[in-house]
């Protein structure tokens, strides 16, 4: 009895490992579906997990591209707001230039802030019109141009 358990038992251990009689496993319609079933769920898990991986990137995708948009806008509000400001200091610096020149005459103050209204498109208000000191002798403005200047 114990040598039949026992060829029993090695019969089993060689059927599970595939070590038995192979056209006897190979003919046995068991054997086929558990391979059947292994290779269909191989082939799912591998094009599931693929699936998720697509998701995934074109989420990541998706997400980046709103990020870029509003730090674009974000960009352009700030290189507006930039722009007009210089603009604004660009339409003071013109007024205290037109100040400097002709403080007199109201004429050609208007004129020229005309000018400057048409040049800026923005509405703009002259405060005042005063002579501008000059805290710099003619040599150190010679030494400051010839600095300054453009290579």
């Amino acid at each position: 009895m114990n040598n039949a358990l026992i060829l029993m038992s090695e019969n089993a251990i060689d059927r599970i490992q595939g070590l038995g009689d192979a056209k006897l496993q190979l003919s046995d319609p068991d054997y086929w579906s558990s391979v059947g079933i292994i290779a269909l769920t191989g082939i799912l898990v591998v094009f599931l997990i693929l699936a998720i991986l697509i998701f995934i990137f074109w989420l990541m995708g998706t997400v980046f591209k709103v990020v870029d948009k509003s730090k674009k806008a974000r960009a352009e509000k700030k290189a507006e707001a930039e722009k007009t400001q210089a603009a604004a200091v660009q339409t003071e610096q013109v007024e205290e230039t037109v100040a400097e020149e002709e403080s007199g005459d109201e004429e050609i103050v208007a004129v020229i802030s005309a000018a400057i209204a048409a040049y800026t498109e923005q509405g703009f208000k002259i405060k005042s019109i005063r002579k501008r000191s000059s805290a710099r002798s003619a040599w150190s403005a010679a030494g400051i141009s010839e600095n300054t200047r453009p290579f």
